[in-house]
């Protein structure tokens, strides 16, 4: 039987985090990360040409930031599942991510258990919230 692969995009303005959770995300068999953004309008421009299973969004980036990205996106692709990346602090963003459409909220600094767990929950169709939110 063939293992359903979950298609990744990443959106984050921090390079090193960006590269390090795409080379993570893609050890694991049922992932691909399948494209990466610094921003919100790269984010957008990407979302033209390829679809993913589900979108990680950093909140806080220069250019566009992730709140815009999403309602934008949310608008022109409602099935679109996509998961907030908060660093702690930033829970005012939360309810703005929330009112824009995510399915799933993570702490960066979660474990790479956590994460591929909420993604598969997500790509499921289920939401999920970090236990510190």
């Amino acid at each position: 039987m063939l293992m359903k692969i979950f298609r990744i995009m990443l959106v984050d303005d921090h390079a090193i985090f960006l590269k390090g959770l795409g080379i993570m995300l893609n050890e694991c068999n049922e992932f691909k990360v399948i494209g990466e953004a610094a921003n919100g309008a790269e984010f957008l421009s990407l979302l033209e040409q390829i679809m993913p299973d589900v979108v990680l969004m950093d909140i806080k980036m220069p250019v566009m930031n992730g709140v815009e990205a999403t309602k934008i996106a949310m608008e022109k692709y409602p099935e679109l599942r996509v998961i907030a990346l908060t660093m702690f602090g930033e829970h005012k963003y939360l309810r703005l991510m929330a009112e824009a459409g995510v399915c799933g909220f993570l702490q960066k600094n979660t474990n790479r258990e956590e994460l591929e767990n909420a993604i598969r929950q997500v790509c499921n169709g289920q939401t999920y919230f970090s236990p510190e939110m």
